[in-house]
């Protein structure tokens, strides 16, 4: 549980190629190129590698959850609504992994207990957002219990 009212938490994807591998330090790596910083404090007490992640959470494309910012770390991910908001983020564009998803589901449920009053958008959802990220319409996700969206899935080659 954070420290700091949540009313959102925000369903992002990492705009890479679908089914391409991706990992925590390469977002945060994207971050600190756009002049995001987490501080000391913070790093400190989570993730001290992580220097400027924006995400609280990261999903990879095997279904690992990495956490980067803590949740009582305010976050770098939507403008304008980070100070109340958690963020989680998928590997990929448009089309996730059923691992993925399984691990969205089970990251997203938790969160509800946590902040039972907050709603769960897409960054797109929100007002004056020009995005087309998570690449999917979470409100349909969340109408389908949850379930991976039709012709938003890929499996992972396990060769």
């Amino acid at each position: 549980m954070s420290s700091r009212p949540i009313n959102l938490i925000v369903i992002h994807c990492a705009a890479t190629p679908n089914g391409r591998r991706t990992t925590v330090e390469d977002v945060n790596a994207w971050h600190r190129e756009r002049g995001f910083r987490r501080s000391p404090e913070f790093r400190a007490r989570q993730n001290p590698s992580l220097d400027a992640i924006g995400y609280h959470f990261f999903i990879q494309i095997n279904g690992a959850i990495a956490t980067g910012r803590h949740l009582d770390e305010i976050g770098a991910h939507v403008q304008g609504y980070n100070q109340k908001s958690i963020g989680v983020c998928m590997a990929g564009t448009d089309k996730f992994s059923t691992a993925q998803w399984d691990t969205l589901r089970g990251n997203v449920r938790l969160l509800m207990e946590m902040y039972p009053e907050a709603r769960v958008v897409g960054h797109r959802d929100l007002p004056k957002v020009a995005k087309s990220c998570p690449g999917f319409n979470v409100a349909d996700w969340l109408r389908g219990d949850m379930e991976p969206l039709a012709g938003h899935e890929f499996e992972v080659n396990r060769a």
